[in-house]
């Protein structure tokens, strides 16, 4: 709540630039997004003053600026993340996890900046399979402020998953989720880490796992045993139980990262709503190709495709676990893959499909 008393400056990403006719464009420069307003002169130098260093009312009178204006319009500054209150500037340039929070910021008001943040903190987040893109986005949501992993695998590590996973020689023979949570202390001493030594066997054992968590949990599918098909249906049928959102995080194949959909259950399209699209859309090449059935057969891999995956998955929780509007999960009801070769990103649109039944009316 804005108040007279109130001390505010522009963020400093924020450039404000005179443009004709009284107009003012507020141009947000790590977003490239922009505000136009009409203001009358005071009012204009009035937010030209705004340093953090004076009250609201301070400034009004300095700049002959109504006060009760003033503030309906700092309002709406503020609500366009243009600008921030200073004490919580202040506190903000205190905090380890500064350059989390000032990224949010652009997108989140400062004065729910810091209880933003804490919803990070408070989420748990289940991972199952912790391998090429598992372990990847087990560290980039450790390194985000996350406060509880549940890394669920029964693999040990092998020479062959270091090309592509976050596991160095030394942790050679070692469960993966016991040599990953080391790594991840040595990040963040304080996070909490769950390590299941399991396989996902089926939907009872993941339900079972989720309801003994928070409501802030999120789920994060990377288990490819038996398949990805077969992982993603037991993680369907397990969250749509619970009401747990999950990330399906992908992979790769036939040199694409294959980014995967996000599934708030109930609310929008679900993993065999997407199958079902996806079969309609499969192009004939592909579907009269035939199956390789030979014992040396061997799917390559390469490390920035598999980080590539698990960058787009780590985003899509932070959003889910943000909750906030102003930042939705950007992979509802679509999938997208990037293809090795030419750099190109291409999405799917894979809608709710009446027949699943999966979307509450």
């Amino acid at each position: 709540m804005i108040a007279p008393d109130s001390c505010l400056r522009l963020r400093p990403s924020v450039a404000m630039v005179p443009m004709e006719d009284g107009c003012w464009q507020f141009f947000q420069g790590n977003t490239r997004r922009s505000r136009v307003f009409k203001l009358q002169a005071s009012l204009a130098d009035a937010v030209g003053r705004l340093n953090g260093q004076q009250s609201l009312a301070f400034v009004a009178r300095e700049a002959g600026a109504e006060l009760g204006r003033l503030i309906a319009l700092a309002e709406v500054l503020h609500e366009a993340c243009l600008v921030e209150d200073v004490e919580v500037a202040r506190r903000i340039a205190r905090s380890p996890w500064r350059r989390v929070l000032n990224f949010i910021g652009d997108y989140i008001p400062s004065d729910l900046l810091e209880s933003t943040f804490l919803r990070l903190d408070s989420a748990s987040v289940v991972i199952l399979g912790v391998g090429g893109v598992g372990s990847w986005i087990a560290t980039h949501l450790c390194q985000s402020g996350f406060g509880h992993l549940i890394l669920v695998d029964d693999d040990k590590v092998e020479p062959s998953n270091l090309n592509r996973s976050l596991y160095t020689f030394s942790d050679i023979g070692r469960y993966k989720v016991d040599a990953l949570a080391d790594r991840l202390r040595h990040i963040r001493p304080e996070i909490k880490i769950n390590c299941v030594k399991q396989q996902l066997s089926d939907s009872e054992f993941l339900a079972s796992l989720l309801l003994g968590q928070s409501n802030s949990t999120i789920v994060v599918n990377c288990a490819d045993a038996p398949s990805v098909d077969a992982t993603s249906s037991m993680v369907d049928e397990a969250c749509r139980l619970v009401a747990t959102p999950y990330v399906i995080a992908g992979g790769y194949n036939l040199h694409l990262s294959l980014i995967g959909m996000t599934v708030l259950p109930g609310k929008t399209a679900c993993y065999h709503c997407s199958r079902l699209t996806l079969e309609e859309l499969q192009s004939e090449d592909l579907a009269e190709m035939r199956k390789l059935a030979r014992p040396w057969r061997n799917i390559g891999s390469l490390a920035p495709l598999a980080a590539i995956t698990a960058s787009f998955s780590a985003n899509e929780v932070i959003r889910i676990a943000i909750g906030d509007s102003r930042i939705p999960p950007a992979m509802i009801n679509r999938r997208g893959e990037f293809n090795f070769l030419t750099n190109e990103m291409h999405f799917v649109r894979l809608p709710p499909r009446p027949e699943c039944g999966c979307v509450r009316r």
